[in-house]
């Protein structure tokens, strides 16, 4: 990469990993976050080097965004609502303000700017309901939350400025990504399960019946894919599904949380019924064999990464590594 690289949720999950590893290169580096969930502790660090800079501002603001590009070649455009979860009560647009409209504003920035390439994290609730096969990139798209929707929308708009103004696109559709700095204001289920369990270390109320299984990625695994397939796959627009090809159940989950905790019989309460939350996709196989094609495959497989994630996160809240507890009542 040639001329800087923006990152939008740059102070994020993935945005900071993704930011430390370009910074290492020797990329000059834009961070762009409003830190409505991203923290500056993900990134303090980075700010100490001269080619990398921080601007704090909402993708809602265009002549920030604007500003934000000029110079500009590559967008890494990870920046979304955080809270995918949609519940009763909840505002019907913020996933549309926050995705789509802030996508759109991303895309014109560049387009008046003169930026060339697009990196776009996507995510596999824009095929929705699956019949439990995996599930290749011509699946059909039926989203049945308002965050996949706006998603897919996202795609729709990427599409169309990729085709009238010449750009280089890369979207990928990611499985769950989980890593040290996982996000709490998230509610990815197992930052979720570890504030339960400190609030109440005899019970944990699991949402749904606990069978739903998906798959997981680490966060580190996700940003080496991407830069990857941004250097294996140059063609005009590139759909890339990212994940591995196995899944673990959400009570899998909840066991191996208590265990590394050294927790004994942990009462499971379950919420029932067969998804978590309003627009859940209860279970989810991304087909990964395109990327895998491009020789790209991840290290270690969902019940690893999600092991992973968990001693990181316990780690990073000052718990260390607990060790195994006993077993969990049902």
């Amino acid at each position: 990469m040639n001329g800087a690289v923006v990152i939008t949720g740059g102070a994020g999950c993935i945005g900071s990993d993704l930011a430390e590893t370009l910074v290492k290169r020797g990329e000059n580096v834009v961070l762009f976050d409003n830190l409505s969930s991203g923290k500056m502790e993900h990134i303090e660090s980075l700010l100490e080097c001269p080619n990398c800079r921080f601007i704090q501002a909402d993708l809602l603001d265009i002549q920030a965004v604007q500003s934000a590009m000029r110079g500009a070649e590559t967008v890494f455009h990870l920046a979304a609502n955080p809270d995918i979860r949609f519940e009763k009560g909840d505002a019907t647009d913020k996933d549309l303000r926050q995705n789509t409209m802030a996508t759109y504003h991303v895309l014109e920035a560049m387009r008046r700017e003169r930026v060339a390439r697009i990196i776009f994290s996507s995510t596999s609730a824009v095929y929705g309901m699956s019949d439990g096969r995996a599930i290749p990139e011509d699946f059909p798209t039926r989203p049945v939350s308002l965050y996949g929707a706006t998603k897919l929308g996202c795609e729709g708009l990427i599409c169309a400025f990729q085709h009238l103004f010449g750009l280089q696109a890369w979207i990928f559709r990611f499985a769950n990504i989980v890593g040290r700095k996982t996000r709490a204001k998230g509610r990815t289920v197992i930052s979720d399960f570890i504030a339960k369990l400190e609030a109440d270390p005899r019970r944990l109320e699991i949402l749904g019946d606990g069978k739903q299984a998906k798959s997981y990625l680490l966060s580190r695994e996700c940003v080496d894919a991407m830069l990857f397939a941004v250097a294996e796959a140059p063609s005009g627009l590139n759909i890339l599904n990212l994940g591995c090809d196995d899944q673990v159940t959400v009570e899998e989950i909840a066991r191996r949380v208590v265990a590394r905790m050294g927790l004994h019989d942990v009462e499971f309460i379950y919420s029932g019924g067969e998804t978590g939350w309003l627009g859940d996709v209860p279970r989810f196989l991304l087909d990964v064999t395109a990327i895998n094609r491009l020789g790209w495959r991840a290290t270690v497989n969902s019940a690893q990464a999600v092991e992973t994630a968990i001693g990181e996160i316990l780690e990073s809240r000052g718990r260390g590594s607990a060790g195994q507890g006993g077993p969990c009542k049902r």
